[in-house]
């Protein structure tokens, strides 16, 4: 059998999942000097979160509380909104596949952006659904005339990233309502505001609208502005009848209790929070600075990070800075690898980064 395992096995698995492309979140040298690639916060783990990790590892011998009561409190507060409104899961990821799994069918059609998080298109493919990719707009903007075009019969679900990953591109809540308000009710919006802190002037969250829309559904994270990625927290905001069947294909216990303490200290840490937000402003626009000096064309952000075009240069640039201990992120627009994501890192190392791209 040894020499058709890999027959054997295709066969095995389910026809929907044999030609889906296992992630690639890019090359990871050890003792990498600079991280700049993954949207990270550099600031590092809230010194709240920290605190809060420590007096739960005692606890780490217990099965976590299944549902975060605690947290969807906390977070009840901050949006107010009701606990039973919000589900808390394994990162954004979790969410998504929870989703997935309770409301894709083979046949689904799944819209999304053309340039955007590829969990969305995955997850459909992994469900049997069918993902549809709208076009970005001329300003790499995720186009939400063309999402309202896209909606057939067969739409189950849309995803739109607002602010987008990885373009950094920002829908108005006006256009946020057009869109709701343009949807058959019968086809479910997600919109994944994990970057929405981090826009230059304060946008409101759609979480409000949820009273008008019960088909739509409002995802934050943990990873990017609470700085505890891999911890692995993130939720949704939800009527509470749609988060029923929500729960009805989420994991047990999706999120440890280390990572449920983490998330309650690090949204009781303002002080991080504020100067997190601080920081990538202020460092966005220093990059944003330095690449109008040097002649580098970008996609203006709302994100905590700056998309480039580095054209056919792109993989050779990437690859010079791995040998600095520089990681950024390549990417791969309409076939072709021509796009770097830069991650807004710390001060210093910003200056580090600017200083080895001049001279690449």
């Amino acid at each position: 059998m040894e020499e058709n395992k890999e027959k054997f096995f295709y066969n095995l698995a389910r026809p929907a999942i044999r030609e889906i492309e296992e992630y690639d979140p890019g090359p990871m040298p050890a003792g990498a000097a600079i991280r700049i690639s993954a949207n990270e916060n550099n600031m590092g783990v809230p010194p709240k979160a920290r605190e809060a990790l420590l007096r739960a590892i005692d606890e780490g011998n217990r099965y976590p509380e299944s549902r975060c009561a605690n947290l969807r409190t906390l977070l009840a507060k901050r949006h107010g909104v009701l606990p039973e409104q919000i589900i808390v899961g394994n990162g954004l990821d979790g969410i998504f596949t929870t989703l997935g799994r309770a409301f894709m069918e083979p046949e689904d059609e799944i819209l999304c952006g053309e340039l955007t998080f590829s969990v969305y298109a995955d997850t459909a493919r992994v469900m049997g659904a069918k993902p549809i990719f709208v076009p970005l707009t001329e300003k790499f903007a995720l186009d939400v005339q063309g999402f309202i075009r896209g909606v057939t019969q067969k739409t189950k679900i849309i995803f739109f990233c607002n602010p987008n990953n990885p373009t950094g591109t920002l829908a108005s809540i006006e256009e946020i309502k057009h869109l709701l308000a343009a949807v058959p009710q019968n086809v479910l919006v997600v919109l994944d505001e994990a970057y929405l802190e981090f826009a230059d002037e304060p946008i409101p969250t759609a979480i409000p609208l949820l009273e008008e829309y019960p088909n739509l559904i409002v995802c934050r994270t943990f990873s990017k502005i609470f700085g505890i990625a891999g911890l692995r927290v993130g939720y949704a905001v939800a009527d509470p009848e749609l988060l029923k069947y929500m729960y009805k294909t989420r994991e047990t216990y999706a999120v440890s209790i280390l990572s449920a303490a983490a998330a309650e200290g690090a949204l009781q840490d303002g002080e991080y929070y504020d100067a997190t937000r601080s920081l990538v402003k202020e460092e966005r626009k220093k990059l944003c600075s330095f690449f109008d000096r040097i002649g580098i064309s970008y996609i203006p952000s709302h994100a905590n990070f700056v998309t480039i075009f580095a054209g056919e240069k792109a993989p050779t640039i990437r690859d010079a800075l791995l040998e600095k201990g520089i990681v950024l992120r390549l990417l791969t627009f309409r076939g072709k690898k021509e796009m770097l994501r830069i991650s807004i890192g710390l001060p210093e190392e910003n200056a580090i980064f600017m200083k080895e791209f001049e001279k690449i």
